[in-house]
């Protein structure tokens, strides 16, 4: 039965999208949230080895959230892309040179920015609907990330 109403929902999404979006709209969203997928998911796959760097419980604490948070949002953005019709485009980037783990951690910072900007602009696109209140929930929990980021990089620095 669930999977009956998810498939009618998934379908009413799509003809909603596509009735109300111009085809060049959608395209133009599909491009963004592809783009919104690979910063969000680009270092993740690192995310267990990056865990046992840090020695710091607190840290440890705060960066395995920051993943979990992080895989979260790709799966909801990669679920926006397909009921849109499109593809996912998957990207993991090299593990950093080094493991210095405040580099890692201001590149993430940066990622997170990236990330609050695409899911805001992407949210823009849409009048309204279920797409726009996931991807305006996705922004304010990366405002929260940034946040995050910020304090695990205030904790490396004191120790």
């Amino acid at each position: 039965m669930v999977t009956t109403q998810w498939a009618a929902w998934r379908r009413n999404i799509q003809k909603a999208v596509k009735d109300r979006i111009s085809e060049d709209r959608v395209s133009t969203l599909l491009k963004r949230l592809n783009q919104a997928l690979r910063v969000e998911y680009s270092l993740i796959i690192h995310y267990p080895y990056i865990a046992n760097l840090i020695r710091n419980r607190n840290v440890k604490t705060l960066a395995t959230e920051l993943g979990g948070a992080s895989i979260h949002h790709a799966d909801v953005v990669a679920s926006i892309i397909i009921q849109m019709g499109g593809k996912p485009e998957w990207a993991f980037d090299h593990f950093p040179e080094g493991a210095d783990i405040q580099k890692i951690f201001r590149v993430q910072l940066s990622k997170e920015r990236a990330a609050l900007g695409l899911h805001r602009g992407s949210a823009e696109m849409f009048t309204a609907g279920a797409y726009r209140e996931a991807l305006i929930g996705l922004a304010m929990e990366e405002e929260q990330h940034i946040q995050v980021v910020e304090r695990i990089l205030s904790m490396l620095s004191r120790k």
